[in-house]
């Protein structure tokens, strides 16, 4: 394989970008279980091994019979050894459980295995070597059986969507969701924020994602619901909105603490960008809105009234898109907005459930958690609004949220908040954009450096959000986008997180009411309940380990070889009483696999806000590659 394609900095932007979106892909429908795929090691080239992955008839079970070419949907080059099922019984190859985008080269290949006439050949000696591969025991490769490299998700998603019987209409959608991933992400590529500095203001941290989630398989998509045009990427400055304004009758709302004092600030500097004053009807109350939401607003709600453009106000997004700063209004407060766009698998409104419970569980339960506010801030929801529609899939098109922003007294307090996301990232432009800005910006330039700083990381997270998951059964949802960590501005040392958005929790209202007293205030059919300690545990585990913490030791180097997860394991064992029921459901050596999100099963099922789970291998108890597997 030449050097050229096992560098994805090296590919055109466009291949990189479908081979960013068929990775995730990949990645869900074998760790999620969907399809199997088996591990071969393979000799001579920079790849370990490839991934077999086999088709939907044959991924059931492990059949007597040799498997041949029409058992194989693709097979992936792998850089480095995955993890293996623990209770693999397949002699052909060994069973991957956890198959990550970074365990992969940048090269997926489609298998024909009645070959295609008068096409060039790509990358001969691996397709000839994967093949020769393909010839042992249980194995029995035609050949006229070729490989070719994968040129878009899409085909491979169509391929096993169609085996499984999955129904037109939705293949199509989520098709169509690729394709809008790939597009978009493309276009990140060609257009790559800078790299930023530890100078850089938090909102610069915010806007610097050049991929977003590691493992989401629709991880770019932007869908932008009717009425709403099908945005070109480029077309609309989606991190430089505008705030616009509408009122709508009182009595078609529902609204939580004093949201009309909160947004007198944003009237007054609507008044003054259109030198005349708002004029609010007796009887109405003033909703901000996201510039795109203005049309699902004329759309689904006729009483509404909408404000002229002039009394616009200029924004700056965060990396939700929905999430959004008011410079020339706010300084220690921002927005959340609800926004009729599909952003991952999810339209990012606010469902009325959310904007009920985030106010309430701000002001009644934070006080009373068991939370060091040294470690952790959390950004409290101070009050909302959302419309009265019954329908609660209207409903959500209408409402707001105004959130306490400590990003923007940062600098006061002496500290610089980078989103956890952008720790991870890599691919700007500008000087040494290549290398993933935790080790660029906190020159992690050795193993130790890297080991150590994780190690400070790691133990300030797990002291950060354990605790009320210890004593008061609630889990924030501490994924990298919703964790802001907190750096000493001059030492850059970490002094701790801040931890936003509510609609990820998971609580346990029997132990909370126990540990604190309060009940929880929320509207019946909410998400967030859990109706155990383990459905706790369970939210906790995916959000912290298999999202937040993987990707960081990955890029740190210390995933393969055990330590990043030795170092997570000397924490939790620190902190995690023995007799507590957490210590079990982590720590136990018997513990294999722990039930983890599922987003492409969830995306096949309609679901976003319920969640799907499925065996995932235990990470905490990794102990990295065995040479002999490699």
């Amino acid at each position: 394989m030449s050097h050229s394609a096992t560098r994805l900095s090296a590919l055109h932007p466009g291949d990189r970008a479908v081979f960013a979106s068929t990775a995730r892909l990949i990645s869900c429908l074998v760790t999620e279980s969907l399809l199997r795929g088996l591990y071969l090691p393979i000799r001579g080239f920079e790849a370990t091994g490839i991934c077999v992955l086999l088709t939907s008839q044959v991924s059931s079970e492990v059949p007597q019979r040799a498997y041949d070419a029409k058992d194989i949907l693709a097979v992936v080059p792998l850089r480095h050894v995955p993890l293996f099922r623990h209770d693999g019984t397949d002699d052909r190859g060994k069973d991957i459980s956890l198959l990550d985008p970074l365990d992969m080269m940048p090269l997926v290949f489609e298998v024909y295995p009645d070959g295609i006439e008068s096409v060039e050949i790509e990358h001969v000696d691996l397709s000839t070597a994967i093949t020769r591969t393909l010839s042992g025991p249980g194995w029995q490769i035609s050949p006229s059986t070729t490989l070719l490299p994968s040129k878009s998700p899409v085909s491979i998603w169509e391929k096993f969507g169609s085996s499984i019987g999955l129904d037109d209409t939705l293949l199509k959608e989520i098709s169509d969701e690729f394709s809008s991933s790939v597009k978009w992400q493309q276009y990140s590529y060609e257009h790559p924020p800078k790299a930023p500095l530890f100078t850089s203001p938090s909102i610069d941290w915010e806007q610097s994602i050049v991929e977003g989630h590691p493992t989401h398989p629709m991880h770019k998509t932007r869908y932008f619901l009717p009425p709403l045009p099908d945005f070109a990427p480029g077309s609309f400055d989606l991190y430089h909105p505008k705030l616009r304004l509408i009122a709508v009758p009182r009595e078609n709302l529902k609204i939580t603490y004093d949201f009309e004092t909160y947004t007198l600030p944003l009237i007054a500097a609507m008044s003054k960008n259109a030198g005349r004053s708002v004029a609010i009807r007796e009887g109405y109350v003033a909703i901000p809105v996201h510039e795109l939401q203005v049309a699902h607003i004329q759309d689904k709600f006729q009483e509404a009234e909408v404000y002229p453009e002039e009394f616009g106000l200029s924004l700056l997004a965060q990396q939700s898109i929905r999430s959004v700063l008011a410079p020339d209004a706010y300084h220690e407060l921002s927005l959340k907005l609800g926004v009729g766009v599909k952003l991952t698998s999810a339209v990012r409104t606010i469902s009325p459930a959310s904007a009920y419970l985030g106010p309430r569980f701000s002001k009644q339960v934070v006080p009373v958690l068991a939370m060091d506010p040294k470690i952790v801030m959390v950004a409290k929801e101070l009050a909302s609004v959302v419309h009265a529609h019954p329908d609660g899939e209207i409903a959500k098109h209408c409402a707001a949220i105004i959130r306490e922003a400590h990003e923007n007294t940062s600098e006061e307090r002496g500290e610089r908040l980078i989103v956890c996301t952008a720790l991870v990232e890599s691919g700007h432009s500008g000087e040494s954009g290549d290398v993933p800005a935790v080790v660029r910006v906190f020159e992690l330039d050795t193993e130790e450096k890297r080991i150590q700083w994780l190690s400070k990381f790691s133990r300030m997270l797990f002291e950060a959000f354990l605790p009320s998951v210890l004593h008061n059964g609630v889990a924030f949802e501490c994924h990298p986008q919703n964790c802001l960590a907190r750096f000493d501005i001059v030492t850059k040392e970490l002094r701790g997180f801040i931890i936003r958005d509510f609609g990820g929790l998971r609580v346990h209202p029997e132990t909370l009411k126990a540990t604190t007293g309060v009940e929880l205030d929320f509207l019946a059919g909410h998400s967030i309940i859990a109706d155990d300690l383990d459905d706790v545990y369970t939210r906790m585990y995916h959000t912290v380990f298999h999202n937040h913490l993987q990707q960081l030791i990955r890029v740190l180097g210390l995933h393969y070889n055990g330590r990043g997860w030795e170092v997570v394991r000397q924490h939790l064992n620190d902190l995690i009483p023995k007799d507590h029921g957490l210590y079990n459901a982590w720590l136990s050596p018997e513990r294999k696999t722990l039930p983890s999100k599922c987003f492409l099963r969830m995306r096949m099922s309609g679901m976003y806000r319920f969640h799907l789970h499925s065996p995932f291998p235990n990470l905490i108890n990794y102990r990295g590659v065995d040479d002999a597997e490699a």
